[in-house]
């Protein structure tokens, strides 16, 4: 008896060890970058077509969606940073709606606009060319392929491309 109860002690230690990580290793969120001209709210047509595709692909791979969070930020030195980062958002909330018909219900705007903290140069340097960055991130509806899904009945992996 002392044995089987020493086993499933050990047997619980392993599962309590291993059940926090594979918790933290789920993220089913998607994020994507949407990019303006400094001091600039205006969603460029290159963008739109940039969020279309992606929207497009998400469509295909995750028919079941449940939210997309836009985020309101701008960088340092941009002029009138609250109003400036919510009507980039809200922009960007407009293309979902009127352009790739996103329900209203499926997108969250914040409640204010941040400034971002100044990047490093070498990541300056990287997004030089885009512009200012501002992030939209897409929620999957279950299930979805993330790690977490597994023990779930409902989980179907998709089939590898061909």
């Amino acid at each position: 008896m002392k044995s089987r109860n020493a086993a499933l002690s050990v047997l619980m230690a392993i599962l309590a060890v291993m059940a926090p990580l594979s918790s933290h290793a789920c993220s089913p969120v998607k994020v994507r970058g949407v990019y303006f001209e400094r001091n600039s709210s205006d969603v460029s047509a290159y963008q739109v077509l940039r969020l279309a595709d992606w929207v497009t692909d998400l469509r295909l791979r995750y028919p079941s969606h449940q939210t997309f969070y836009v985020t309101a930020s701008t960088e340092p030195g941009e002029q009138t940073p609250d109003r400036l980062g919510m009507d980039r958002a809200h922009n960007i909330a407009r293309v979902f709606q009127e352009t790739l018909q996103i329900a209203p219900a499926k997108i969250e705007l914040p409640k204010r606009s941040y400034v971002e903290a100044p990047v490093s140069a070498y990541l300056k340097q990287l997004e030089k060319s885009e512009g200012v960055r501002v992030d939209v991130s897409f929620l999957l509806a279950c299930p979805h392929e993330c790690p977490c899904q597994w023990g779930d009945p409902l989980y179907k992996p998709q089939a590898p491309k061909q």
